[in-house]
């Protein structure tokens, strides 16, 4: 029994964790997913300024009647091709959740809007390469082919030359740590309704289970 309780309760431990540590970023601020301003900041410079980590969310605010958002392919995205997409979303109220690590590339589905600079690249920093470009080759150079064996008798032979350190890969995604907690500079916020999903749960199964 008591071993079943402290598993029950290591489990939800992890849960609240995760919940706790995910953020959610709204996107484009007050103005929302709109064309910005002209003299305004654009998507792409905010987030430049944010370091988004696997499992936060982009919340796209926008009126569904006007415009939506498009999860597209890199060359789409250059083009503010609107006619091929990944996905589309047009409720207004679109969150979505950054589930690996690498680049994301959204456009409004409006093409004016998109080519009046409506668009936004997301770069998710995280282990692995779920979904990432390979990890670059670190370049180690290869050991010495062989070594003359010293002559009878001689005394102190020097060792073969050690092979250099290869220096380490740099991470281009990585921009510096998640922001703070409570942090709403950059419209981020704790995802509170996943927190307390997770509690309640846990609560439940701990109600049925003893």
């Amino acid at each position: 029994m008591a071993s079943s309780f402290f598993g029950l309760g290591l489990a939800c431990f992890v849960l609240l964790v995760a919940a706790a540590g995910a953020m959610q970023y709204k996107v484009g601020g007050d103005n929302g997913w709109a064309v910005p301003d002209a003299n305004g900041e654009s998507f792409n410079t905010w987030a430049e300024k944010t370091s988004f980590q696997i499992g936060d969310e982009l919340l796209f605010v926008y009126p569904k009647d006007k415009d939506s958002v498009l999860l597209v392919e890199p060359s789409d995205y250059n083009a503010c091709n609107t006619s091929s997409y990944d996905k589309k979303f047009t409720d207004g109220s679109t969150s979505f959740t950054l589930d690996r690590s690498g680049a994301f590339f959204f456009i409004s589905g409006v093409d004016a809007n998109c080519r009046a600079n409506e668009k936004l690249i997301v770069m998710v920093a995280g282990g692995g390469n779920n979904g990432s470009a390979p990890a670059p080759d670190q370049g180690s150079p290869s050991p010495p082919s062989s070594t003359p064996a010293p002559s009878n008798g001689s005394a102190g032979a020097q060792s073969p030359p050690s092979t250099p350190n290869a220096p380490a890969a740099k991470n281009s995604t990585t921009k510096g740590s998640p922001p703070a907690a409570g942090n709403d500079k950059n419209g981020a916020s704790f995802t509170v309704a996943g927190l307390v999903a997770s509690l309640v749960g846990c609560i439940a199964y701990a109600t049925l289970a003893f």
